[in-house]
C-alpha cells in the first residue's frame, strides 16, 4: 500500500463493492454517478474493465475515504485507467497528494499501468488548470457531456428556486400549468423506453441529435440505472397527441439530480410544458428525493452558448433559461510511463480506432 501526503490507495474490499453506491455518494465531492456501479457496468461492453478502489487517510474528526472507480483498457503496451468525473476530491487543493498516492503504486496496485485519465468535477479556471499542471497533469479532450453544464441549487425553498428562473421561462410554466398541461412520473419498462427513444428523435424541431446513440445503449443504462432505484422517468401531456409530447430521464445520485435524456415532439398544443415537467422533476428530487442540485446535465461551454453552429445551440438556450452554464475542467492525463504513452497514443490508438477496438468513451 502506497503513502503519500496521508494518502493510501487500496482496492476496495468485497463489503465495499457489494455496496459500492453508498461509498462514492458519500465522497467528498457529493457522489458523482459515472463513479457508479451501473456505469461501470454500462462500459463492460467497450472492454472497460472495473476496478474499484479506496483512498483513505486520517483525518482530524476520523478516517476520510474516496471510493475511485477506474474503467481499465489494455493493449500491447499496457494499462491505461480512466477515472470518469474522479477521483471524487473535496476541492482541487487535495488533488496533488491524492495523485501522489497513485504514482505510490506504480510497482504495486498499479504494476503496469502507463496513464490514468482524471477529471475531477471542479469548475474550470486558470488557478485551477495551474494546479493541475503543477501536479504533473497535462490538459486532455474533454469526455463527459456535463463537462459544460447549468447547475440549479435545490437547496432552498422552492419559492427562492423559481425566482431564479427567467422571466420568460417562469410565465411559461404558469401557463403550462394553467392551460392544463400534465407531468407524469412513469414506471421503467420497455413500453417507458421505447417512448423516450422515439420522443429523443424529434428533438430539435424533429430532426433529432447526432449526439443520439443507438437504443440498445440507452437500454442498457435506463436498465442498470433503474434497475438500482436511481433512474427517474417523466412524461408530459399536452392532451393534443397520442401519447406524451415530451419526455424526460433523470437520474439521482449522491447530491445531485441529473437531467440525463430529453425528448419531445416538435409541435405542441401548450407552450412551457418541457419547463414545467423539468420544474415538476427538480420539486420531487428535492422534497422526496433529498437531491441538492439540479444538474441540466449537456450544454455548450459558456462562450459558445449563443454560436447556432454549436450542436447543442437549442437544447443550450433553453437549459440557460434555468440559470447560467457552468464550464468544469477537461479531462487531464497522467502520465506514468512516457515511453509506453507515447507508443499507446501515436501507433496503437489510430490502429484500434481502424478496427474499431477503442476503449470506448474515452478518446
Amino acid at each position: 500500500m502506497g503513502h503519500a501526503g496521508g494518502w493510501s490507495l487500496r482496492a476496495a474490499t468485497p463489503a465495499e463493492r457489494r455496496d459500492w453506491d453508498a461509498g462514492v455518494e458519500a465522497n467528498p465531492d457529493g457522489g458523482q454517478w459515472t463513479q457508479g456501479a451501473a456505469f461501470a457496468a454500462l462500459k463492460a461492453p467497450d472492454r472497460l474493465t472495473p476496478r474499484f478502489l479506496v483512498l483513505e487517510r486520517d483525518g482530524d474528526a476520523g478516517p476520510e475515504r474516496i471510493h475511485v472507480l477506474a474503467l481499465e483498457h489494455r493493449s500491447v503496451a499496457g494499462r491505461f485507467w480512466y477515472l470518469p468525473t474522479g477521483p471524487g476530491v473535496a476541492s482541487i487543493d487535495d488533488l496533488p497528494d491524492v495523485l501522489d498516492a497513485f504514482r505510490a503504486e506504480r510497482h504495486g496496485l498499479l504494476r503496469g499501468v502507463f496513464a490514468l485519465k482524471v477529471e475531477p468535477f471542479v469548475v474550470d479556471t486558470p488557478e485551477h488548470r495551474a494546479v493541475l499542471q503543477d501536479a504533473g497533469l497535462r490538459a486532455s479532450a474533454v469526455i463527459q457531456k456535463n463537462t459544460h453544464t447549468v447547475l440549479v441549487p435545490l437547496d432552498r425553498e422552492p419559492d427562492a428556486i423559481f425566482a431564479g428562473f427567467s422571466k420568460s421561462l417562469r410565465n411559461h410554466i404558469r401557463s403550462a400549468d394553467r392551460n392544463g398541461y400534465r407531468v407524469e412520473k412513469v414506471e421503467p419498462g420497455e413500453d417507458t423506453y421505447r417512448t423516450m427513444y422515439r420522443l429523443m428523435q424529434t428533438i430539435s424541431g424533429g430532426r433529432g441529435s447526432e449526439l443520439t446513440r443507438p437504443y440498445a445503449y440507452y437500454h442498457r443504462l435506463w436498465s442498470e440505472l433503474c434497475a438500482r432505484g436511481q433512474g427517474h422517468f417523466w412524461f408530459g401531456y399536452d392532451g393534443a397527441h397520442e401519447g406524451p409530447q415530451a419526455s424526460a430521464f433523470m437520474i439521482g445520485y449522491g447530491r445531485t439530480a441529473i437531467a440525463k435524456d430529453g425528448g419531445s415532439v416538435p409541435d405542441r398544443a401548450i407552450r412551457g410544458g418541457a419547463a414545467l415537467m423539468r420544474w415538476t422533476a427538480m420539486q420531487w428530487f428535492r422534497s422526496r428525493d433529498g437531491r441538492t442540485i439540479y444538474d441540466a446535465y449537456v450544454t455548450p461551454p459558456s462562450w459558445l452558448a449563443h454560436d447556432p453552429e454549436q450542436p447543442m445551440h437549442g437544447p443550450g438556450i433553453f437549459k440557460l433559461q434555468f440559470g447560467p452554464i457552468v464550464d468544469h475542467l477537461p479531462s487531464h492525463d497522467l502520465v506514468l510511463d512516457e515511453r509506453r504513452f507515447q507508443l499507446f497514443v501515436r501507433l496503437l490508438l489510430p490502429l484500434e480506432w481502424r478496427v474499431r477496438r477503442r476503449p470506448g468513451g474515452i478518446w
